[in-house]
């Protein structure tokens, strides 16, 4: 990558995004997680896993049971891994296949959320720990090991939810004793803290433009555009009604974003 490209992408303005080009309602308000490849969107629609082409067309309803799922997508595999309380599964969109895996609770805890790195799938529990756990991709999705948050000192400190990219997580860390919470980016293969920021109502975060980020807040809604080094490059506080607001993200393309409101799954062309 040039430096005059890294130069543009890190004075590029993304908010407010642009006016949505292609909008559907949401029925089901219970879930906010989203996940797309080259080719689908996937999210769910109670009662079922819905699979969109990138024009938000439904290409394929999944039956699905479950209250709550994660869904992440892994290039390694290349399928779509979904996560519930006591279950892991894979989806392939080219086959429609949905395969539950073999995959023991730890101690008895029930997942909360997944992401993967190009190797790995890591899993938190729905107890707020400090603890991810990491699983092999290939052969099969098996235990590797437990990773310890070092840096989290406070026993009221717990990881809230993650998003894998580019040899990094970063994670969404809720203080329940001081009702606080802050967005810290990590090293997947070492887990080094790089750099952490203490942020109001964080929900979601999502990777944009070569290791950059865009977190989302709620008590005071505004989203940030944070550098791969944990500078703001851009604030926008959000006017709109509640419905409206932003609650997660995902770019589809170097072009496009998808957004996910309480009403509407939103796709915008970036500026």
């Amino acid at each position: 990558m040039t430096k005059n490209f890294q130069q543009k992408i890190q004075q590029q303005n993304l908010f407010p995004f642009q006016r949505p080009y292609r909008t559907i309602k949401i029925k089901d308000k219970s879930s906010v997680s989203i996940a797309c490849n080259d080719k689908h969107i996937i999210l769910k629609q109670e009662p079922n896993l819905c699979l969109f082409d990138k024009q938000l067309t439904i290409v394929k309803e999944i039956p699905w049971t479950y209250a709550h799922v994660d869904i992440c997508w892994s290039s390694t595999p290349d399928q779509f891994i979904l996560i519930t309380e006591k279950t892991i599964s894979t989806f392939d969109d080219n086959t429609m296949i949905l395969h539950q895996c073999q995959i023991d609770l730890i101690n008895d805890k029930e997942w909360s959320f997944g992401s993967c790195s190009d190797t790995s799938l890591y899993l938190s529990t729905g107890d707020m720990s400090t603890t991810l756990y990491e699983y092999t991709l290939r052969p099969t999705i098996a235990f590797v090991r437990e990773w310890q948050l070092l840096a989290l000192y406070s026993r009221y400190e717990g990881t809230l939810t993650f998003t894998c990219a580019n040899d990094k997580i970063a994670l969404i860390i809720s203080n329940i004793h001081a009702f606080q919470r802050c967005f810290g980016l990590y090293s997947s293969i070492t887990f080094e803290r790089l750099w952490s920021i203490p942020l109001n109502a964080v929900v979601h975060c999502c990777s944009i433009n070569n290791d950059q980020w865009i977190v989302m807040e709620l008590l005071q809604p505004r989203l940030l555009h944070f550098s791969s080094d944990g500078k703001i490059l851009q604030e926008y506080k959000i006017k709109t009604p509640s419905l409206n607001i932003i609650w997660n993200a995902i770019q589809l393309d170097k072009d496009t974003i998808a957004t996910l409101t309480m009403d509407n799954l939103n796709l915008h062309k970036l500026s």
